[in-house]
């Protein structure tokens, strides 16, 4: 079996090019139906996707600043562990510490109804001293049994799920592929947040960085046969427009072509066509609690596709238990409705 090498000269396992090759593993290794699917944690997603991620393949997450990306991603990477699928979450936003405190109140939220509002604004509270360092962990697992049963839930997943802090400076394609050799095994899951900040060097065109940080990942996901998650920003025209596309994506013309799967996060009060919600008061309100995942493209299967799920930004997530969308969604040609 031939190998090729990333920047990092690590060696990458390549699928066999001969007939007889292929033949042959599909004879000896067991492909069964959901075996190599890594579930994103969202029912009727992993529905539309024949049970989630699949390994060698690249999807991106776009969408506006405030969106929701990073909290979506955070719950996918989540489910993925829970799995049993190992998963580095890269993320050039913000640092370990700040992500695991939303995953503490995510885990809170998710698995502890009976925590109501008013007790889960005071768990917030707490978790923001653990992550600014004003309380040590111990303290704050003291305060709510709820508290410590995230903890305890998260760390039952530690050896699977692993947090970095990347640089826009340092933090390069080779950095990345160094790291999926050290942490991740055939069918995990890379996440990082966000594609447009992965720095390329010797290529000063923001366009043509996009276009290597993408191919790199692309080829990391086919060589170590894992799937990557790539959240991606809007350019200047996507953050002005009323409903982000593909297209606005910063650095599109390469996203498009590499990737396998792509979805867009919108608020779904601004993508619905107005004839839906303008003389709706009940389902504007509706509306302004949800957010929009439209699928514009997916190699295996069903795409223009869009799914709606109930926001709670307050607790870093969204309800996981969405449904398909069935209104009409703003074109930039349709008339308005006066």
């Amino acid at each position: 079996m031939h190998t090729h090498s990333t920047e990092s000269s690590v060696s990458l396992t390549v699928t066999h090019t001969s007939i007889t090759g292929l033949l042959h593993d599909l004879a000896t290794i067991s492909h069964g139906a959901g075996t190599r699917a890594t579930p994103t944690g969202f029912t009727p997603l992993d529905m539309v996707l024949d049970g989630g991620f699949i390994a060698q393949e690249l999807v991106l997450l776009g969408g506006r600043p405030g969106v929701g990306k990073t909290l979506t991603a955070l719950q996918r990477a989540r489910a993925a562990a829970a799995a049993g699928r190992t998963v580095a979450y890269i993320c050039y936003e913000h640092d370990e510490v700040a992500l695991l405190g939303r995953m503490i109140v995510q885990e809170i939220a998710t698995n502890h109804p009976e925590v109501d509002a008013t007790q889960m604004a005071a768990l917030r509270a707490v978790i923001r001293d653990l992550v600014m360092g004003l309380r040590t962990l111990g303290e704050v697992a003291a305060v709510h049994p709820s508290v410590a049963s995230a903890i305890e839930s998260l760390n039952q997943s530690a050896d699977h799920l692993t947090l970095f802090r990347a640089s826009t400076q340092w933090s390069d394609t080779a950095w990345i592929a160094e790291i999926v050799v050290q942490h991740l095994k055939p069918g995990g899951l890379l996440v990082v947040d966000y594609l447009q900040k992965v720095p390329v060097q010797g290529f000063p065109d923001t366009r043509e960085q996009v276009m290597r940080a993408t191919e790199a990942l692309k080829d990391l996901a086919v060589g170590a046969d894992i799937s990557v998650l790539a959240l991606a920003a809007a350019d200047e025209r996507g953050v002005a427009a009323r409903r982000l596309r593909l297209e606005h994506l910063r650095g599109s013309d390469s996203l498009a072509h590499e990737c396998d799967v792509a979805m867009i996060l919108n608020e779904k009060v601004a993508a619905t066509a107005d004839r839906h919600l303008r003389y709706d008061m009940h389902k504007m309100e509706s509306a302004k609690q949800r957010i929009l995942l439209s699928i514009e493209k997916n190699r295996r299967g069903q795409h223009d596709t869009h799914l709606e799920f109930v926001k709670d930004f307050a607790n870093f997530r969204l309800d996981p238990g969405g449904a398909f969308n069935s209104d009409g969604l703003y074109e930039p040609d349709q008339p308005s409705v006066d």
